[in-house]
């Protein structure tokens, strides 16, 4: 009896994995391919239903180099020894989000969540890394 709940659970991970690394295959970093005022409107709103706050200021760039954004907002009170005030990053709360294809559709994922928000207005090619 042993020996058959042994091969059934073997056989159930076996599938469960395959069935994951096909479902990962479809998933592919991404760049945009042209950045509009509505295209920068959708992204920001994306980002405010993903993780909450403000809308972010994004740069007119945003996705077309690299398919990963860092945002980080607040700023640190620390001074150097000449008293000039510079931001550590250590002490600023920092959001990552990656642009991704999935299925054909273009969505911004958000890891801390593992959640993400199919993109309307966003057209996406996959991104080639040049290593």
């Amino acid at each position: 009896m042993n020996a058959k709940l042994l091969i059934s659970t073997v056989t159930a991970l076996f599938i469960s994995a395959c069935s994951n690394s096909h479902d990962t295959n479809n998933i592919q970093p991404a760049l945009l391919t042209e950045v509009t005022p509505s295209v920068l409107q959708e992204l920001g709103d994306a980002i405010v239903k993903l993780k909450g706050g403000s809308t972010p200021t994004l740069a007119i760039d945003v996705f077309t180099h690299t398919p990963q954004l860092l945002l980080s907002y607040g700023q640190s009170a620390v001074k150097n020894t000449a008293g000039m005030s510079y931001t550590e990053l250590s002490a600023l709360p920092i959001s990552a989000f990656e642009l991704q294809l999935r299925e054909k559709q273009c969505v911004l994922y958000y890891p801390k969540t593992t959640q993400f928000i199919v993109l309307q207005y966003s057209s996406c090619i996959a991104y080639e890394s040049e290593d």
